[in-house]
């Protein structure tokens, strides 16, 4: 996908009709809009959800995107329209998407209501020449660019570092199943679990015997219980992440009033801290079970370790272990019939009789190997337990920091909600309690999360145990045999399905971590490595000598911009080299990456970083800059590669103090509006 342009009429700031053209070829693959804060850069990204997928990510939805200008120019009852138009090119074709909504004005001041959903529109011109249009617009263009994906090429730099939470891990795995085309997958097992099993179940009841029937009637009724607790967590999960959105736009709302916007940023960098911190408890907690698992048993075989190495010693000493004549040695001189002091050793004689009887009581290799492995792990045993004592002990001081931290960093949150609760200021007063509310009721959606996973995770095993049950009950009938063998034959082919799906994105998740890596330790100035660990978490390590590997846990806001900027940049090459492979499922595709302030929260060094790398990110980048964010550092590594420039320059509303105009902003006596203007203004 190359965009060739974007047309807007009253959307938001930009009244009246705007144009913007992007280019992008092999040099000339950045198209970067300037503009000051408020000027419209989110909006311009908004732009393209809005005439994509008709949402957009602002705090009122899509009820105030009508450009108040525009608005002010009709009475009341009176209806005017906004539109977006999205040209494009796409695998040879070019694409034209429209969409529009009517509004109509009410009664209050500069208040209108939509008329109606948004209206879209698809329309393409094939390599051939041949104009089509779609039937259903929004399904075409969800082939063309998965709306699940949509949030990894079209994004706000200043909020990717989320993705770098332990919280994002489910985002993560959604996007590797949309790019695989796992969803085709998805539905096949839930069309075999859901309909053809159930349907060959009760089948091969009719016709079976009292005891299988009642094992199938169990297997459906808990099967049945396994369906309601995902329906329970699938619905928790979606509570939960509605609530996380109402969370974000109220930090977002914070940091918008000047009063509290270092306290907001605090808590903020807080809760990462903690989130980060929670996610180190938990992989420790995974990797010391591990450790415990393999080799734990040393801890109880101090008195077996003496014992067995008594035993063994006394063996030695004997000669009984190990032999001092080897069975083969024995062997070789039988089938040379001589010793090797000259003797015959004829059939029957009595010097092969005497050697034979050695033989029996000699050494064979599989005995002398084992006694030789025994006796060195015995001797590598107190010094392997003492090591396991030690990494446990280190363990425990490492855990018991963490815990200490995360008890003053919740102490800390506390003290900022009590401080922004009790504030002067009404808003904050009334944003604060809402996000202890929102906070509460998150927290017991991800409690009922956990209940169902533990259920589920139950309810398995049970099934699992009547599986078994089932396998050993005999068949009463040739009609009966047939249906059995084609419930287990359906039982067998979801279980290859659910293999695959795990397989491919086991697969997906190793690639995408290297190539993430690959990425990260480009653009880092630290001897750190990211990798996508197997819960999906984004997570840094970094290698302590003597200790091995050890994740990063306090990370920096940087740190986690970086490492997110990382899978994103590697989510559209591992598209990109989808679409070259033509596989089955997901077909991939050449995205562009359109980028809302990604120099945010990076200081100088880790900005003239990225920017270094920001023509490899994607074969086309678009970006929306303010002058604080483009510095002559981020100017100069991208200038080469620059084909299109804009600047946004806000009309604003006169006030008082505040008469003087500059490049980005005008003083206008009516409503606010941006204009867009071709080329850069300068600083």
């Amino acid at each position: 996908m190359r965009i060739l342009r974007l047309k807007l009429k009253n959307f938001r700031q930009f009244y009246g009709e705007c144009e913007l053209k992007f280019l992008s070829d092999d040099t000339s693959r950045i198209t970067v809009i300037h503009g000051e804060n408020g000027s419209g850069k989110t909006s311009l990204l908004n732009a393209f959800k809005w005439v994509l997928y008709g949402k957009t990510d602002f705090d009122t939805g899509e009820q105030t995107i009508l450009n108040e200008l525009a608005l002010s120019e009709i009475a009341p009852g009176a209806v005017t329209e906004l539109s977006l138009e999205l040209e494009f090119e796409h695998e040879g074709s070019t694409y034209s998407v429209h969409r529009k909504q009517e509004f109509k004005r009410t009664r209050e001041a500069l208040e209108a209501e939509p008329i109606g959903k948004s209206v879209p529109t698809l329309s393409w011109i094939d390599e051939r020449g041949k104009y089509e249009t779609a039937k259903n617009p929004a399904n075409r263009i969800n082939q063309l660019i998965p709306e699940q994906m949509h949030s990894y090429f079209f994004f706000n730099g200043e909020r990717i570092e989320k993705l770098a939470n332990v919280s994002a891990s489910g985002e993560i795995r959604d996007a590797i199943k949309t790019l695989m085309g796992l969803e085709i997958i998805d539905r096949a097992s839930d069309h075999l679990g859901r309909l053809v099993i159930k349907d060959l179940s009760k089948e091969a009841s009719e016709t079976a015997s009292d005891d299988y029937r009642n094992l199938l009637e169990k297997s459906e009724r808990i099967n049945a219980q396994v369906d309601q607790r995902k329906l329970e967590r699938d619905t928790a999960t979606k509570s939960s992440k509605g609530f996380q959105t109402e969370l974000d736009a109220i930090n977002a709302s914070y940091e918008q009033i000047a009063d509290v916007k270092a306290k907001a940023e605090q808590r903020r960098s807080l809760e990462t801290e903690r989130s980060t911190i929670e996610s180190e408890l938990e992989a420790l907690s995974q990797t010391r079970m591990q450790l415990v698992s393999q080799t734990g048993a040393l801890a109880f075989l101090s008195d077996s370790m003496t014992s067995v190495s008594n035993m063994l010693e006394e063996c030695r000493k004997k000669g009984e272990l190990p032999y001092k004549i080897r069975r083969t040695f024995i062997d070789d001189l039988l089938h040379d019939a001589e010793c090797i002091c000259g003797t015959k050793l004829q059939e029957g004689s009595a010097a092969r009789a005497a050697l034979e009887g050695y033989r029996d009581q000699a050494t064979g290799e599989d005995l002398e190997s084992a006694f030789t492995d025994a006796v060195s792990n015995l001797r590598a045993m107190p010094r392997e337990r003492n090591r396991l004592y030690g990494q446990l002990s280190t363990w425990s001081a490492k855990e018991n920091d963490y815990n200490k931290r995360r008890k003053a960093i919740s102490e800390e949150l506390d003290e900022i909600s009590s401080s922004l609760g009790s504030s002067d200021i009404e808003d904050v007063k009334r944003l604060e309690e809402r996000r202890k509310e929102l906070t509460r009721l998150q927290a017991e959606e991800q409690m009922k999360i956990v209940i169902a996973n533990e259920a589920i995770e139950q309810l398995n095993e049970e099934l699992s145990k009547i599986r078994k049950e089932i396998e050993k009950v005999q068949s009463k009938s040739q009609k009966e045999d047939l249906a059995r063998q084609k419930l287990e034959f359906a039982e067998a082919c979801k279980s290859l399905i659910d293999s695959l799906h795990e397989a491919l994105a086991e697969e997906t998740r190793h690639h995408l971590s290297t190539k993430v890596n690959d990425t990260f330790q480009s653009i880092l100035r630290k001897d750190f490595y990211a990798e996508i660990d197997r819960d999906y978490t984004l997570r840094i390590f970094k290698d302590v000598p003597g200790v091995g590997k050890q994740p990063v846990s306090e990370k920096s806001t940087g740190e986690n911009q970086v490492i997110s900027l990382s899978f994103i940049a590697s989510l559209v090459n591992l598209a990109k080299e989808r679409n070259k492979a033509k596989t089955t499922f997901f077909k991939g595709g050449v995205y562009p990456l359109i980028m809302d302030s990604p120099f945010g929260a990076l200081d100088r060094e880790y900005r003239e970083k990225i920017a270094q790398h920001i023509p490899d990110l994607a074969d086309q980048v678009i970006i929306f800059a303010s002058n604080s964010q483009w510095s002559r550092e981020v100017d100069e590594k991208c200038r080469p590669f620059i084909g299109k420039e804009y600047s946004l320059v806000y009309h604003a509303p006169k006030s008082k103090g505040r008469e003087e105009d500059t490049s980005y902003v005008k003083r206008t006596d009516g409503p606010e509006y941006t204009k867009i203007e071709e080329g850069y203004l300068g600083h």
